[in-house]
């Protein structure tokens, strides 16, 4: 996993086996389907996070919380579009860390590693 701006991208490492399996046999348009639904699932997570994690939300975190997919469909980024998202993500010397998109990406991406691998059999 590594920051890409203020989302995260899914780098999976010794998993070819995986993506072999899949190419054998799975089309890509299933493996495509599964990346933008588990990217809309991890947007929708991170949002209904931001109600949980600020005491008094006000939306704007929450609306600021987008997707994008590139690579032909294969790569899906979920992002923090407000400036202060990086201070709320990870917090400062003088506030603690309220993070939202951290704890939703760590939950779907066992649910995208388990969906993936059933598509491979």
């Amino acid at each position: 996993m590594s920051k890409v701006g203020l989302g995260y991208r899914i780098q999976l490492k010794g998993m070819d086996k995986l993506v072999a399996g899949l190419l054998k046999r799975a089309k890509m348009d299933v493996v495509k389907q599964i990346v933008k639904q588990q990217t809309a699932q991890l947007q929708t997570r991170s949002q209904q996070m931001t109600g949980t994690v600020y005491a008094h939300p006000t939306g704007a975190t929450k609306r600021g919380i987008n997707i994008s997919l590139e690579d032909d469909g294969l790569t899906g980024i979920v992002g923090m579009s407000m400036e202060y998202n990086p201070y709320t993500e990870n917090g400062t010397r003088f506030m603690r860390a309220r993070p939202v998109l951290k704890p939703a990406f760590l939950y779907q991406k066992v649910q995208f590693i388990n969906q993936l691998k059933q598509a491979a059999k």
